[in-house]
Parts: structure tokens; sequence; C-alpha cells
């Protein structure tokens, strides 16, 4: 029974149209141009795609009863394999020479799983998201999505197989294959709220995606007359367009949102509409066949370029694109267009590159290329490892891991009868400085009180949705512990990393703040917060190193320009308890023994928290501070 008869033979200018658009939307997303805030959908539109040509390829042989399930994989194969390992390759060998040694060992873990097609499960269970500013730092990011199409590629013969076998009538076929559709659509949707990071992620509530492609050519033929082809694949490009351009990162996604430009491919596909001379165009046309090597190679420039420091702009936004679409046409030209015979020799690369990413990925195999001192600032984090815990006060006083440690409250909330006590209330950026604030008032006979868990804002209504038991450690101390020693309690240091809660807005921030303070005083508890800190794209240590590796100063390229606003929102609103640190004219240099300021992105090492905690104690307003704990009669 063949379950499509409207399918047409003649050559779909609007695929290739469509890929263009959808390149074009994910490079300009990826390339930060703010008026395409939503090109992530061009990714959406890519997998529509998909599920249209598998669906064609594949139910169209079951129809002609010649349907061979390897020899559809080996075509799969010829297709995809060939530029994904070349540039694995090439990125295996340029990576070596300018990654240092920790980061080609991740780089070279996430090429391992986009040999397997499995890097969107890898990158789901790293439990950063997709939008995250660490995951720009993954040259391989983008094989999330491959990885997606080969496990869908795997499956969905087999759910058409079955299918043709179970429903022998047309319409049943079509109605069993939409409520499919729409079943994981809906479930994909209400996934995302629960769980966002495996939603975006995973095949299960992506493949709704790919099956609104085999509805498309299920519906192929129903639409014949001209004018409504025209009008359909109008609004078509309309919501794709519309997609890219007002669709935020911010969103849950996929959800229903995603609709739109799902929706949009889906009515382009079934509009089936060439006669456009845009649609035409040999420029369109050029970028629909080259967009596959385009969109392999357009993140690694961009990540690169990034890696180097290279600022935004945009002028080298032009010349990352350009550079994107020559690597793209060569990789096109060279290796796409090769017509294998056989893919046994594919197989053997895969097999090589597998196993030398492998072991590449867990071995330091380019050390030799930097110098010593580069390798040991590269290394701070790793090597330092007890020196930060103490720092923090890990496992004692401050908890990031509910589930491994625990609060002390014996020893991190007790008070010394014979020094004023000060109580530190934050996140980490307050643990960060809890050693150094700690030696320092030690000497202005000061006792200080540590209650810090990790990402949790510390407000009188702390917030943290994955990890409920830090929530009710500072609940705990806010409602109960503070309440009952506000006799003993001289002064509360507020801190926090601020800016990693904008997402609440920044309105919430401040009046979270404001609150914290207005309970303290209604106890009669004086207050100051310690601000906003800078922090990095890529972890500090890494730009030292590269900064001594390399004889240059590219330190401020990378920069979180979005600490600065929060910083300056909430110093001018908080202007009386607001003590500014953050780093503007200049920024430290390394210690007198190579120590790096900070650890990672966005915490200070030892070295830098003195330099913090010296900053502070020298503020006007922790002067004040200060000045009335002395004075404080109990």
């Amino acid at each position: 029974m063949p379950i499509n008869t409207g399918s047409t033979a003649g050559f779909r200018y609007d695929i290739n149209t469509l890929r263009g658009i959808a390149i074009f939307g994910v490079l300009l997303f990826h390339y930060k141009l703010n008026f395409f805030s939503g090109g992530f959908a061009g990714v959406d539109v890519f997998f529509v795609i998909s599920g249209y040509l598998m669906s064609k390829i594949v139910i169209n042989s079951i129809d002609n009863n010649d349907f061979v399930y390897w020899r559809y994989l080996e075509k799969r194969v010829k297709r995809i394999l060939p530029a994904l390992l070349f540039l694995i390759l090439a990125l295996s060998i340029v990576c070596f020479f300018i990654y240092l040694p920790e980061d080609y060992k991740v780089n070279q873990r996430n090429a391992t799983g986009s040999i397997l097609f499995l890097s969107n499960i890898l990158y789901w269970q790293s439990a950063d998201s997709y939008f995250a500013p660490s995951s720009d730092t993954n040259i391989f990011l983008h094989t999330w999505s491959l990885s997606i199409e080969w496990q869908f590629y795997l499956l969905y013969p087999i759910i058409l197989l079955i299918l043709s076998k179970i429903c022998k009538n047309k319409l049943v076929y079509l109605t069993a294959f939409t409520l499919l559709t729409l079943s994981i659509a809906v479930a994909s949707i209400i996934t995302t709220n629960y769980k966002a990071n495996a939603s975006f992620y995973l095949l299960p509530t992506r493949s709704w995606e790919m099956l609104f492609g085999g509805l498309a050519f299920l519906s192929e033929g129903f639409i014949n007359h001209n004018r409504y082809k025209k009008i359909i694949s109008f609004i078509g490009y309309t919501l794709i367009l519309f997609s890219f351009i007002f669709l935020k990162e911010s969103l849950f996604w996929p959800g229903g949102y995603t609709l739109l430009p799902v929706t949009g491919t889906f009515l382009v596909i079934i509009a089936n509409y060439n006669n456009s001379k845009f649609i035409k165009s040999s420029s369109v046309q050029f970028i629909g066949k080259i967009s596959y090597s385009v969109y392999l190679w357009h993140w690694p420039v961009y990540v690169i370029a990034q890696y180097f420091g290279i600022e935004r702009n945009f002028e080298t936004i032009a010349l990352l694109i350009l550079a994107s679409l020559l690597v793209g046409y060569a990789s096109f030209i060279h290796i796409e267009n090769i017509k294998f015979i056989n893919i046994k020799p594919m197989i053997s690369l895969t097999i090589i590159l597998l196993f030398t990413t492998a072991i590449s990925g867990h071995l330091n195999v380019n050390n030799a290329v930097f110098k010593q001192k580069t390798l040991e600032i590269a290394d701070y984090e790793k090597s330092h490892k007890d020196i930060i815990d103490k720092q923090l006060s890990r496992g004692t006083c401050f908890i990031n891991e509910p589930d491994k440690e625990s609060f002390n409250k014996k020893n991190c909330l007790c008070f010394d009868d014979n020094r004023k006590n000060i109580l530190l209330i934050g996140d980490s950026h307050a643990a960060q400085l809890s050693e150094s604030l700690k030696t320092m008032l030690y000497d202005k006979n000061i006792h200080l009180l540590q209650a810090t868990v990790g990402a949790t804002f510390p407000t009188i209504n702390p917030h943290n949705s994955s990890k409920p038991q830090l929530q009710k450690i500072l609940e705990y101390v806010y409602q109960d512990f503070i309440p009952k020693n506000a006799n003993k309690i001289d002064g509360v240091i507020i801190s926090a990393y601020f800016d990693t809660y904008s997402d609440y807005g920044k309105d919430a921030v401040l009046n979270g703040m404001k609150e914290a303070i207005a309970y303290l005083e209604k106890y009669g508890i004086k207050a100051i917060i310690i601000g906003q800190n800078e922090s990095y794209t890529i972890p500090y240590p890494t730009i030292a190193a590269k900064n001594m590796e390399y004889n240059i100063n590219i330190t401020r390229k990378y920069l979180n320009k979005h600490d600065y606003e929060m910083n300056d929102f909430l110093s001018n609103n908080l202007r009386p308890y607001y003590i500014n640190i953050i780093n503007t004219n200049t920024l430290p240099d390394l210690s007198s023994i190579n120590e790096p300021y900070m650890f990672d992105t966005n915490h200070a090492s030892r070295y830098g928290a003195n330099l913090i905690v010296n900053k502070v104690l020298s503020d006007s307003i922790a002067t004040r501070f200060l000045h009335s704990i002395a004075e404080k009669q109990h």
C-alpha cells in the first residue's frame, strides 16, 4: 500500500533556501548579533528538513519494497561522516599546538563524543546549559545536533517499518503518525518545564521536530493552486524569520515557541513553491549547498577566535563570517563532494581517530609545547585544590554538595564572648573571602561567623530550585539563628555573585538585598554588602597562562560585561551599604610567586581574596560599619 502519492520528483529549491536561511540564523546567533537573538532556531529548521528527507527516502523505499537498512545507513555514513571526521582531525591537530593541556584534554573528550554521535548526551550530563557562557569554549558544542540526527537516522526506519506493517490503510497510517508526533511534542514541552537541559539535548524530546518533517512529506501534494502555494510559503518563511529576530535564548526550549520555526518550515515544505527569483537565486542556492560544511566550521572559527581574545565588533564578526564561509566552501568542495564508493576507509579512519581522541582526552600529550611556568599557572586550580577548599571552608562552613557535605553549625556559628562577632552570609563569593576576612578582622578584635552555600541567593527568601537543602541552611540562619541571637550579632556582611541571579531580574536582586538589610535592621543589626566582582568568559588561569606564554596581555578581552552592568545598578541603588570591589581601570597582575588572582572564571584565589578584603576594609562604608560595631554595647 503506497503511503505517499503526492511526492514531487523535481529539485526542491525551497529546501536549499531553508538550509541557507537556517545556517545564517545559527551563524549570526553564535556570533552574538543582537538582532538575531533567536537564530538558534535554525537548528530546529534543520531538524524538520532532516525529518522530511529521511521520510521521503525511507517511506518511498518501503513502498517500492526495496528498503535495505544497511544500504540506507551506508548512504548516511557517506553523507555525514567525511566532513565531520575531517573537522575533528583538523581541530585535533590545530588545537594540539594552541590549547593548553587541560583545555586540550576536554577538547579531545568532546571530540570522542562527536565521533560516537553521543555528544548530545555528554553535554546533557555536563549540566551546562547550551546557552551558558561556559559552553562558548566548547569547540565541538554544535555537534550535539548531529548526534541527535544520527540517533534519529538509526531508529526512524524501524518505526516506519513497524507502522507500515500495522497500518495498512493510508488514512490510518497518517492518523497514527500525526498522533505520535503531537503526543511527543506535548510531552517534550511539558518535560522542558522540569528538565530543561535534558529536554534540549536528548532525542526523545527533539524527535517530534523531525517527525514534523515526516508529516510534511505525507502532506505533499495537498496544495495544488499556485497562489495558495505562494501564500503558505510566505507565511512559513515569515514565521522562521520572526523566530530568528524576536525569540530569546531565555525561553524554555524546546517549548511552545518552538512551534514557530517548526511550523514555518513545515509550511514551506508542503507549499513546495519554487517559482521565486529569491529562492532560485544562485547566492541563496550556493549557501544552501554548503550549509552542512559551514555549520561544521562556523563554530570552531568563533571559538578559536575567542580563545585568543579577539574582540567582538562589527569588523571582526564580518571577518569571522567570511572565514566560516570560505572554510565551509573548501570543506564542501574538497571533502563533502568526494564520491566514496567504499566506506571501509572511513570506518578505519573513524576507529583510528576514536582511539587517538580517547587517549589524548585523558593524558597530557602536548605539555612539551608550552613553558613550565605557563603550565603551572594554567594548572593552578587543580594543583591548589586543598588550599582553595580551606580558603572557602568547603564542607564545613561552605556547603555546595549537600548530599556529601554537612553544614557545621557548632563550629561555623559559634560566638567569641571576648570579641565582637560579625556574621558572613552568602554564596561561594562570600565563602571565597572568608579566610581573608577572618584573618584581617581578628587583628581588629572581631570574630567571624560563616554561613555560606553554593549558588543560592542570600536573601531572607533564599532560592535554589536545584538544591533545596542549601536553601534550608540560609532559611535556618535568617529565620531561626538570627532572631534567637540578635543581641550577640554585632554586624552582618552579605556577599554574592549577584549577576548569576540576574535571571530573576535586576529589580528582584535589588529588592532581595533591600529586604535582607531591612530584616536585619529590624533586629538592630547593621549590615554591609560586598559587591559584585568581575568574571571572565574562560578560566582566568588560562588567560594568565596565555599572557605568560606569548608575552601578551589579552585579559580585558575575556571580561564579562554583564558583571559591570549589575555592579553599577546595585551600587547606585544600595549606596549606603554597597562596597564596590570590581576592578575597572586596572586588573591585578600575577603575585610575586606567579599566583593568579582568580582560580576559575569568577572566584578569587587566596592571593586575590586578600586583595579584595584589603580594598573592602579601606572603604569608607566598611570603616563606618566597623567603627559602629566597636562602639556597640551589649
